[in-house]
């Protein structure tokens, strides 16, 4: 209405059009831009379109650089992600294994779905066996087979890895945890017809092979018997006892904290404790060898970003969880494996978040292990650890984990 009365008292001139085109931009931008508007006058200016887009320009540089946003003013497009920096891997060797030496070698992947992994990149078990130069003994977990399926997957299995046996040990909930062991022929001979529930195996070595191996018995679950707890329902536990190396080798998927860390208590307060106990029982008997996915990283070195402070609210790297790895470390005399050749290195991870896409820049945790007895690296024991290595790129390229390993002379 006021540009209207402007636009004739002024008689309708072209003068008067524009001044009543002025009144109106000033009450259009006074209702829409306010801020823009009161800016305008401020200057002086009169309130075209042209002045309120470039005071509002003016506004949108100054609130920039003082950490705001001006009302109506489109942000500016981020610049693209840079790539994140690629963790740096420290270069090391394996220990040196002579021709001469009589040795057993233990290899140790978690591969999250043993059927996935079949069908979708068999090629990974031969790329295994090799990298880990046929071990004696090849450990998988996490497998998520019921018994019903592990004749047809043993079928798929044994296609790529001939010569081996499997002892299995599988979770009461589907599709969920479990471990086997593939054994060589030559240290396991043919196994009893057994139901594969049985927590005691019965297993023997081919008369022909008994002056270079010699396996007792193989048990299921954590401890002999195994203790009644939800753990033993899981499958995450199995025990080899070796005559030939004289030794033990138990291999354990542990339990995760889970999300929100709803199971560190189970962990702490059971797993962990009756772990330590059973470990500690069999070492007075003779060395233990003790293998798997311990889900903790330990050192700082074992965190590609240690000190982060969102690291005490994930599993695997609380305060919590890695004081209790230490303690078992200490209450059962225990060696990191690949901390004892390795003690400095750097950049040396076994798990990566496929989520995160975290492999290509080696932005790992270290979670799997091989520890050993310390009479098995000081010379008082017949079996020593001549090796434990990182397969870093082996198996990594399917799921998260890549492959463990060691070597023992006896």
């Amino acid at each position: 209405e006021e540009a209207g009365e402007t636009h004739r008292s002024r008689g309708g001139t072209a003068e008067g059009v524009k001044a009543g085109n002025d009144s109106r931009v000033a009450l259009e931008w006074h209702h829409q831009r306010p801020r823009q508007a009161r800016e305008v006058a401020a200057l002086g200016h009169n309130p075209t379109r042209t002045n309120v887009r470039a005071a509002t320009r003016t506004m949108a540089k100054r609130e920039s650089e003082a950490g705001g946003t001006a009302k109506g003013v489109k942000k500016a497009k981020k610049a693209p992600a840079k790539a994140p920096e690629n963790v740096v891997t420290d270069p090391i060797e394996r220990q040196p294994i002579h021709s001469g030496d009589r040795t057993f070698k233990v290899a140790y992947w978690n591969m999250g779905g043993i059927r996935s992994s079949l069908k979708k990149r068999p090629e990974i078990y031969e790329t295994l066996l090799k990298a880990a130069d046929s071990p004696e003994v090849i450990f998988l977990a996490e497998h998520k087979l019921q018994p019903d399926d592990v004749p047809g997957v043993e079928k798929e299995l044994f296609a790529l890895w001939p010569g081996y046996r499997a002892i299995w040990n599988c979770s009461a909930r589907k599709g969920y945890s479990g471990v086997v062991a593939l054994i060589k022929e030559d240290v396991l001979g043919p196994l009893k017809p057994a139901s594969i529930k049985n927590k005691t195996v019965e297993v023997s070595t081919p008369e022909s092979h008994l002056d270079t191996y010699e396996i007792k018995s193989v048990h299921r679950g954590l401890g002999i018997p195994p203790v009644q707890s939800e753990y033993n329902t899981e499958g995450r536990v199995l025990t080899l006892n070796l005559a030939k190396p004289d030794m033990y080798v138990v291999v354990s998927y542990v339990p995760n904290s889970g999300a929100g860390l709803k199971r560190i208590d189970y962990r702490i307060n059971e797993w962990e404790k009756d772990m330590r106990g059973y470990l500690t029982e069999l070492a007075k008997e003779k060395p233990v060898a003790y293998v798997g996915d311990m889900n903790v990283a330990h050192l700082d070195l074992d965190i590609w970003n240690a000190g982060a402070k969102h690291l005490e609210k994930n599993a695997g790297t609380t305060t919590i969880e890695r004081n209790a790895f230490g303690q078992m470390l200490s209450e059962c005399d225990y060696v990191d494996g690949f901390r004892h050749f390795h003690p400095e290195a750097a950049g040396h991870f076994t798990f990566w978040s496929v989520r995160s896409r975290n492999k290509p820049s080696n932005r790992g945790l270290r979670l799997d292990y091989t520890l050993v007895s310390r009479s098995m690296v000081d010379g008082s024991a017949g079996a020593q650890l001549a090796d434990a290595y990182i397969l870093g790129e082996v198996c990594a390229s399917f799921g998260d984990h890549c492959a463990v390993g060691m070597t023992v002379k006896y």
